[in-house]
């Protein structure tokens, strides 16, 4: 696939995992507000020139594509582009996947048990607005008290942490389950097996 492709690609799997066809100012509106939540900020006239709503020949900004990857749960917009390389489709496609969008999907307080290989486990718990608190870790770098932002988990793919903070160090993003992806599992309110 070529670059514009691959852009309309993009545009294509954001509207599935939407469930909504952008096509009106409101769903521009509302994909600006579901971004938000997701601590992206990307404005609602950015993604009518992205769609090509607005009369203007103007292409996508690397940004644009890189938030847009970021709510599919891909890193970036190259990530997203070697997923779909393959000529036979996506190498991975987590939109097929099970998955859990926190701002929509668990409560403030909701907990959450994530595992990857090797023997690797941790319990978060919803801060609110994609916003999470380590409670518990294993044999992680992540520790009990590092917050982070997360808009999309996907079973069985790798788990992107946006602004982690440990300590008194700066925000960072950093990855759990590169490799073999990770598992996850929402506790109820008194249970961590």
């Amino acid at each position: 696939m070529n670059d514009n492709e691959m852009k309309a690609l993009l545009l294509k799997q954001v509207e599935k995992i939407s469930k909504r066809e952008i096509r009106t100012p409101r769903d521009f509106e509302w994909l600006s507000a579901q971004l938000n939540k997701m601590g992206e900020r990307l404005s609602p006239t950015t993604l009518k020139r992205a769609w090509g709503y607005l009369p203007e020949e103007v292409q996508p900004r690397r940004l644009t594509l890189n938030i847009l990857s970021r709510y599919l749960g891909y890193h970036d917009f190259s990530h997203f582009c070697a997923a779909h390389a393959a000529d036979n489709g996506p190498v991975s496609n987590p939109v097929m996947g099970k998955s859990l969008r926190p701002v929509q999907d668990l409560g403030i307080d909701a907990r959450v048990m994530l595992t990857w290989q090797p023997g690797r486990m941790c319990i978060i718990r919803h801060l609110g607005r994609g916003m999470f608190v380590v409670e518990e870790a294993e044999v992680t770098r992540l520790r009990p008290g590092n917050t982070f932002q997360c808009g999309l988990i996907i079973e069985g793919e790798p788990l992107y942490l946006n602004n982690l903070v440990q300590g008194g160090q700066p925000p960072r993003n950093y990855c759990c389950g590169m490799h073999n992806g990770v598992h996850y599992r929402i506790l109820t309110d008194n249970t961590q097996q």
